[in-house]
C-alpha cells in the first residue's frame, strides 16, 4: 500500500506535488523573447540589423529532477539532474545533452556536500550575485563567457558556515565533448580544471573572492593554463543595491591566449514589489593591445505573479582599436569596425 502511495505522488509531481519518501522535486525555467540587434553580418558578411525569436534571456530555459533521501545522523544522499534546452525550437541545450546544465549526486552534512558529475564552475557559483542583471544575456557573460561554463567529471564540496560559504571544485577533464580532451592516462594534466572561493555575506555587505585555473585539452597542450582571479562587492541599503566586480585573467593556450582585466559595476532598484530596474557597464583592458571593448546593459522586469515575469533588456557595445564585441559576447561577433546595440523584450515563467 505504501509502495502504491509513493508511486501515486511522484505521477502527482507534474501538478507539482512530490513523494515525501525521496523528497524528489520537478522543476524549471522557460525563457522566451525577441530579439533585435544592428550591425550583425549578413550572408555577404555586411552589417545588418536582425531580429529573431531567442531562448534563455535572463535564465537559461531547463526543465529538472532534484531530491534527497534521509541518511540518519543528519546525513543526506543528494542528487540533481537539469536539462537545458532552447524554448524556441525545443531542442536540447549544451550540445544536445540530455542534463546538460548539471548533473551530480552526492552526499550533504552538517559540515557542507560532496557531490560528482557536472557542476558549474566555481567562477559562476561565487560571481553570480555580483552581476546587477544576473548573469543575463547582456552581463558580464558579454565578456566573459567562463563565468558561466560548466565542469565535467567534477568533485565538488560546498560548505556553509554562518556568513561564510566555502566552495571548491576539481575536474579530470572538464569538457567531455573533445576527443581525448581529459581523463588520458598517464596525463592527469589534459583537461584538468580547479578552483576554488568563499562568499562572505554578514548582511548589507556582501564580499566574494574566486580562483579557477584550466589545464589545455589536448596532450600537447596539457602544461598550457587559463588563470582566472576575481573578486566581487556589493551593498544594499534599502531598495538599492550598489555592485562592482574585477577578473584578471591569463592565459597561454591556444583558444584564450593573453592576458586582460575586467571590470564592472552597476546598480539594481527595486521600485516596487513587482518591478525592478537594473543597470551595469563593463569593460574589458586587454594587455598588450587596444582591443578594449565597452558595454552597458539595461533591465526592467516586471513580475506578473511570484511565478511569472516581463522583461526589457537593451545593450550598447562600443568597440575600440579593432575589437568586435557584440552584445552577446565574444563569441557573436559584429562586423570589424562597428559598434553594436541590442534589445530583447520577452516572458519567463518558474515551475
Amino acid at each position: 500500500m505504501k509502495k502504491k502511495s509513493c508511486m501515486a505522488a511522484t505521477a502527482a509531481l507534474l501538478a507539482g506535488s512530490a513523494c515525501a519518501q525521496t523528497g524528489l522535486t520537478i522543476f524549471g525555467v522557460i525563457d522566451s523573447g525577441i530579439e533585435m540587434v544592428n550591425n550583425a553580418p549578413d550572408a555577404n558578411g555586411n552589417a545588418s540589423r536582425r531580429i529573431h525569436h531567442n531562448s534563455g534571456n535572463l535564465w537559461g530555459s531547463r526543465w529538472g529532477l532534484e531530491g534527497s533521501e534521509d541518511l540518519g545522523g543528519g546525513l543526506q544522499a543528494v542528487y540533481h539532474l537539469e536539462s537545458g534546452f532552447d524554448s524556441d525550437t525545443g531542442v536540447s541545450g549544451q550540445g544536445s545533452r540530455l542534463f546538460g546544465r548539471r548533473a551530480y549526486i552526492g552526499l550533504a552534512g552538517k559540515s557542507g556536500s560532496v557531490t560528482v558529475g557536472r557542476h558549474y564552475n566555481v567562477l559562476f557559483d561565487l560571481l553570480y550575485p555580483f552581476d546587477p542583471t544576473g548573469m543575463a544575456s547582456y552581463s558580464t557573460l558579454t565578456h566573459d563567457p567562463a563565468f558561466a561554463e560548466r565542469a565535467d567529471n567534477s568533485i565538488k564540496y560546498n560548505g556553509k558556515f554562518g556568513d561564510v560559504t566555502v566552495t571548491g571544485l576539481y575536474s579530470f577533464g572538464y569538457d567531455s565533448t573533445i576527443k581525448d580532451g581529459g581523463e588520458m592516462a598517464g596525463a592527469p594534466g589534459v583537461g584538468r580544471e580547479l578552483g576554488g572561493g568563499l562568499r562572505y555575506a554578514p548582511g548589507a555587505l556582501e564580499i566574494g573572492v574566486v580562483f579557477d585555473q584550466r589545464n589545455g585539452t589536448s596532450y600537447a597542450s596539457r602544461s598550457q593554463v587559463e588563470k582566472r582571479l576575481a573578486a566581487g562587492l556589493s551593498y544594499s541599503a534599502g531598495p538599492l543595491t550598489t555592485y562592482l566586480g574585477y577578473r584578471w585573467l591569463e592565459s597561454d593556450v591556444e583558444d584564450v591566449s593573453g592576458a586582460s582585466n575586467l571590470y564592472w559595476g552597476g546598480l539594481k532598484y527595486q521600485a516596487t514589489p513587482a518591478i525592478s530596474l537594473a543597470g551595469m557597464t563593463a569593460y574589458t583592458d586587454t594587455k598588450g593591445s587596444a582591443a578594449d571593448p565597452l558595454t552597458f546593459a539595461l533591465l526592467g522586469t516586471y513580475d506578473l505573479s511570484k511565478r511569472s515575469s516581463l522583461y526589457l533588456l537593451a545593450s550598447y557595445a562600443r568597440n575600440r582599436g579593432g575589437s568586435n564585441m557584440g552584445v552577446n559576447g565574444i563569441d557573436n561577433q559584429i562586423v570589424p569596425g562597428n559598434n553594436q546595440s541590442g534589445m530583447i523584450a520577452g516572458i519567463l515563467h518558474q515551475f
